[in-house]
């Protein structure tokens, strides 16, 4: 397998780490496409993959062209893209709110992958979800399961849909948490403790639910009615957040991110 990854931002360089430490596939067969001088030898230098700063021939030895560019610069990418691509190479793309449709049209071309990763794929503990066009192979989106394994979890849907639905879900997600989290460390801080305290505090708690969570497979609500005695702390707190209608106004939450990626993807 034989990788182009356009764009070494946030994402794509996330990606080309996590590949090259997991040894999915290894650096001579990656080649990063990063027009920043700075992030591209900062990442040449780590990975020892090959690097570019511009899409050109180059690209046609390569079974895999990866897009990691922001979706502001989608469509430069695409049509840079498109004068020399060969009809046999498969197209990912994490470029939030491209469809395939519009890929398609750019690029004319058929192979084409959608993929939602989140931001902890920064530290290969993302959650992506993808999406495949009928022409691509198994063997093709086994590559993509290997290549965002390598990120963490992957997972593949039904309907391109489900890439919009998983964009409020694991894709916004951790902009809740972090809310929560921001919320529950200046409570602490209000009771108290120093900033470093608190976030001590509050980090721990989450990690240590969630692996509680992941250890038990139960439910969320099985666990939370498992803490929460009668009468107690826990429930003080639950009791007013059913009062605020706080669970109503999460799922609200959501399903305007849902349609937000909606818009962005027509």
């Amino acid at each position: 397998m034989r990788l182009v990854i356009i764009g070494g931002g946030n994402m794509g360089g996330a990606i080309l780490l996590a590949l090259v430490k997991t040894e999915a596939v290894s650096p001579e067969n990656i080649l990063l496409i990063e027009p920043d001088q700075e992030k591209r030898e900062n990442l040449t230098k780590t990975t020892n993959c090959v690097s570019q700063a511009e899409i050109d021939e180059t690209i046609r030895g390569y079974d895999l062209l990866l897009i990691a560019v922001k979706p502001q610069a989608a469509t430069p990418a695409m049509e840079l893209l498109a004068q020399w691509i060969l009809p046999h190479q498969l197209v990912i793309s994490v470029m939030a709110g491209i469809s395939l449709e519009t890929m398609q049209s750019a690029l004319v071309q058929t192979k084409l992958v959608r993929v939602m990763p989140n931001i902890p794929t920064l530290i290969a503990k993302g959650m992506s979800i993808f999406f495949a066009s009928s022409d691509v192979e198994k063997e093709e989106r086994e590559w993509v399961k290997t290549l965002f394994s390598a990120c963490g979890k992957c997972l593949e849907a039904k309907d391109e849909d489900a890439i919009d639905a998983a964009t409020a879900i694991s894709g916004s997600g951790p902009g809740y948490l972090f809310y929560f989290a921001e919320q529950m460390t200046a409570s602490a801080k209000s009771l108290g403790f120093s900033e470093t305290d608190a976030q001590l505090l509050v980090q721990n708690t989450i990690r240590g639910a969630t692996l509680l969570w992941e250890s038990q497979q139960i439910s969320p609500e099985t666990l939370r009615q498992q803490v929460s005695s009668p009468g107690g702390t826990t429930q003080a707190a639950l009791n007013h957040f059913e009062e605020k209608k706080v669970g109503e106004s999460i799922k609200d939450g959501i399903q305007l991110a849902y349609q937000r990626a909606k818009e962005l993807s027509s």
